[in-house]
């Protein structure tokens, strides 16, 4: 069975290398010797020349108008062949290495004497060095040159002289081979051997904390998808029965009894802390999940045309859901603006910064709401003349200390107690998270081409962050088209006809009771074979649906069951999908009027994308025109 080759850079390939590479460069000090030596018949011999082996061999060739020029550049032409095929080869045969040594040896009749033999017969020996071993032919090299040069001296000269000599240069340089380079090459190698098993066992590590990593991994996605089924149920529970406390659009409100006014003023608060508990849940969940793709690089991007404003709608009609309106007053400003990002991490993004701001803003002021400010608007020119838009999130809250701005985005840091915001909670807050919030921000600003302005914040009076949308991304809204109809309610379903898909039953019946509460009628099923049989019985088809992706195994996802639907209705049917699998975000490719939501999902979100889809292509939401009120403005 072959070997197989050696890994680049390994002990055992520097080892098989260096020889060949130090025969190479050998044989190419020796040529350049060579090309000297014969360079010199054009000029004055520098070195002493002996006439007397030119004139033995005009006698032996029988050519006496042979010049010492004609002699010495036929022996560099051979010689300089040989070479070059000794350098070539993988392996130096002992034949062309013999051969090599013969002809160099003829020096001595080629180039004027015992002078030039010398000085040959040392730069062989230098050039030899670091490729004695047998495989190489350095040493058969050297071994054949001081043998033909001295057979060439007792051939032609009257005295030879250089044959004492002779073994005693070619001891030296076998002696330097042994006892320097081969030394030298053995404590190199063994050092290379060592680093190769250092770096084998570091390999090896890296390979079971890839393993365990990926491990983790998908221990992760299983735990999240597996916890928010429950949380999802827990969620929209809530707010059906928040909803069922509110009295419909077209039924009288009638003044309560003290006592039942504050019942349901506690019910209420109850299902808001029920909701805000389960909030805290799934932020974790996220929050471990996205950091996770962040680290590994894993996140994926999907651009698309995003409204800023709708964005923060969603987002502040999700956390003002949590919080009674005595302990969080939470507003949106700016006009409507549209940016080519990922609606989904933009939405994250927004998400963490003002959870963050909510989190640490309420009960700081006993009597008194908190105050968190949601705000997109136009910012800063660039070059070109275009102008960026600025996302900003402010509240009023502790603030951070000057020396922890920064720190404050890396992950797992949580500020000590009186650090600012991060420390303890205050009164009525919920921690929620652990420490990965703002590192995930800082991702997901990088992953989406936005920059952070710098953190603005003063101890007890609140905190700003801003993120900058460059001019690059932002893009043309689509315009109004046709006279406004009348306003509805944005929280509000009534009328709406929504087909519901999902193969477990506790969340179906929860997203059933959250969506009626709203006011729309469901049909639900948890196939798509009993979706289609209970459609038939309605007079048209349904405004839009509502899938869950994963829809059992061995079945059709949620995006192959929309397309199915869409392609047997021939129509168009805006769609939610809601999944638990935070990981499979960025793998999952959309259709057109299509929106991917996460569970558990809030019912104002919900109904915001619900709402927003069905509108006409070109219908836009009537939006205030108010600018954030800023301390003072950025330079």
């Amino acid at each position: 069975m072959k070997k197989p080759p050696p890994r680049p850079g390994s002990a055992a390939h520097i080892a098989e290398a260096l020889p060949r590479r130090r025969r190479r460069f050998g044989s190419a000090l020796v040529a350049v010797g060579i090309i000297a030596m014969s360079l010199q018949s054009f000029t004055e011999w520098l070195l002493p020349y002996n006439q007397a082996p030119l004139n033995a061999m005009r006698n032996l060739l029988g050519t006496p108008e042979l010049t010492a020029a004609q002699l010495a550049w036929a022996w560099a032409l051979l010689s300089l062949a040989l070479l070059a095929a000794l350098a070539r080869a993988e392996r130096a045969p002992k034949p062309l290495a013999l051969a090599t040594g013969a002809l160099l040896g003829s020096v001595h009749a080629a180039a004027g004497g015992g002078a030039a033999s010398l000085a040959l017969l040392l730069l062989v020996g230098v050039a030899s060095l670091g490729w004695h071993a047998a495989r190489q032919g350095g040493l058969t090299l050297l071994l054949s040159t001081a043998g033909s040069i001295a057979g060439w001296e007792w051939f032609i000269s009257d005295s030879p002289s250089l044959w004492v000599v002779m073994p005693v240069l070619v001891a030296v340089f076998v002696w330097i081979d042994l006892m320097h380079m081969r030394a030298n090459d053995r404590r190199l190698f063994g050092a290379l051997a060592e680093r190769d098993t250092l770096i084998g066992s570091l390999d090896q590590r890296t390979a079971e904390l890839t393993e365990l990593q990926g491990a983790r991994t998908r221990l992760l996605a299983s735990i999240s998808h597996d916890l928010r089924q429950p949380l999802q149920a827990v969620r929209l529970y809530a707010e059906a029965l928040q909803a069922a406390d509110l009295p419909g659009p077209d039924e009288p409100t009638q003044p309560l009894a003290p006592a039942a006014a504050k019942a349901r003023a506690r019910r209420a608060e109850l299902l808001r802390q029920q909701m805000r508990a389960a909030d805290d849940a799934t932020a974790m969940l996220d929050q471990f999940s996205e950091f996770s793709a962040i680290e590994q690089g894993a996140l994926q991007s999907h651009p698309e045309l995003v409204d800023v404003r709708d964005i923060l709608d969603a987002v502040a009609a999700s956390l003002q859901a949590t919080q009674a309106p005595a302990q969080l007053r939470l507003s949106v400003h700016g006009r409507r603006h549209w940016v080519h990002a990922d609606r989904t991490q933009l939405a994250r993004l927004v998400q963490n910064l003002a959870g963050n701001a909510v989190r640490y803003s309420i009960g700081l002021r006993p009597g008194r709401p908190a105050r968190v400010v949601l705000a997109v608007r136009p910012h800063g020119w660039e070059l070109d003349g275009s102008e960026g838009l600025a996302i900003d999130v402010v509240d009023n809250g502790r603030g951070i200390p000057a020396d922890k701005l920064e720190a404050v985005f890396e992950p797992y840091v949580q500020l000590r107690d009186g650090d600012g915001p991060a420390d303890v909670a205050p009164a009525g807050a919920s921690r929620g998270g652990r420490g990965l919030g703002l590192a995930i921000v800082r991702g997901l600003v990088a992953q989406l081409g936005l920059s952070m302005a710098p953190l603005r914040s003063r101890l007890g009076r609140g905190t700003r962050f801003r993120v900058r949308v460059p001019a690059a991304l932002r893009r043309e809204g689509p315009q109004a088209a046709g006279s406004p109809t009348a306003p509805s309610d944005p929280a509000r379903l009534d009328g709406w006809l929504l087909a519901l898909l999902d193969d477990e039953q506790a969340p179906r019946a929860a997203l059933r009771a959250a969506l009626e509460g709203a006011g729309a009628t469901l049909v639900d099923a948890g196939s798509i074979e009993q979706l289609k049989l209970r459609l038939d019985d309605e007079p048209r088809f349904p405004d839009a649906l509502v899938l869950d992706h994963d829809l059992g195994s061995g079945k059709p996802d949620g995006v192959a069951t929309l397309l199915e639907l869409r392609a047997e209705w021939e129509l168009m049917v805006p769609a939610v999908i809601v999944t638990g699998r935070v990981a499979a975000l960025g793998s999952i490719t959309l259709p057109k009027r299509c929106v991917l939501l996460t569970k558990p999902v809030a019912l104002a979100a919900l109904v915001g994308t619900l709402r927003r889809l069905a509108q006409p292509a070109g219908t836009v939401h009537p939006a205030a025109d108010v600018d954030i009120p800023v301390d003072e403005p950025e330079t």
